[in-house]
């Protein structure tokens, strides 16, 4: 399955449609960062969308822990979502939209820049492009053969997999 997580206005076109809002016009409902009758391992691919930025910086790692278990293992994950350069131009545009035009203020509004990506623990990065004031990157779900190290790392804020960290720790001489 193909699955549009916060499909907000605009679900995208071939995956499966949810959103916060229960609206009877999604596929799935979430709630509270799960998404209601899906199984473990249900998904091949998971699209999010402008979504992370409205979510407490404290509430990431269960965003990210739902996300890796509904992923089957090598699933990917693709997030778009503002480059931190263009946070405040964000934000102005964040707070017309949903406190003037939309008048809905169920949605956080990100006052300072989170780097969400600190918190993907269990995935590794494949590809990143830009596209307009978005950063769009794919990442894959990484099963971890050693759960001792996943949470080591993870405590100390990051994890890459071997294969990475001996890549960015060899020394030119």
């Amino acid at each position: 399955m193909k699955l549009d997580y916060g499909s907000g206005r605009q679900p995208k076109t071939g995956f499966k449609s949810s959103d916060f809002c229960g609206a009877p016009n999604y596929d799935f409902y979430i709630k509270d960062y799960k998404v209601l009758d899906t199984e473990d391992k249900s998904c091949d691919v998971i699209h999010c969308r402008n979504v992370i930025h409205h979510i407490p910086e404290e509430d990431l790692p269960l965003l990210f822990a739902e996300f890796k278990r509904l992923l089957k293992d090598d699933g990917e994950l693709i997030i778009s979502e503002p480059r931190e350069e263009f946070h405040k131009q964000n934000l102005i545009l964040d707070l017309i939209w949903y406190r003037f035009l939309v008048n809905d203020d169920k949605i956080m509004i990100p006052y300072k820049y989170v780097n969400y990506k600190k918190y993907l623990v269990d995935f590794e990065k494949i590809s990143s492009y830009d596209e307009y004031n978005n950063e769009i990157i794919t990442f894959r779900k990484v099963p971890i053969k050693d759960e001792a190290e996943r949470i080591r790392t993870a405590r100390a804020g990051f994890w890459q997999p071997k294969q990475a960290i001996q890549e960015t720790t060899k020394v030119d001489v």
